[in-house]
């Protein structure tokens, strides 16, 4: 059997989301809501949620991106997509 990866079945971004002053476990939760967002964790640093996102194709990312947007207090939204060599 062989074995699968995540690059055969679909594409993987991280989701870099900063906030003004809501609650990011707040934002994290109604994150995880989004069709596509599969973990969304809180962090320290320049940015305050970071979701991690499959989707079949790389142009599915900006439509997540906007939802992310749409969330109260979302102030910018950073796509970092996985690219494998």
């Amino acid at each position: 059997m062989s074995r699968r990866t995540l690059a055969d079945v679909a594409h993987l971004a991280y989701m870099l989301i900063a906030l003004d002053h809501s609650t990011p476990a707040a934002v994290a939760r109604e994150a995880k809501q989004i069709t596509w967002v599969i973990e969304a964790h809180v962090t320290m640093g320049d940015f305050d949620v970071v979701a991690v996102v499959e989707h079949v194709t790389t142009k599915g990312f900006p439509s997540v991106a906007a939802e992310l947007r749409r969330i109260e207090g979302v102030t910018r939204v950073a796509t970092c997509v996985v690219v494998h060599p």
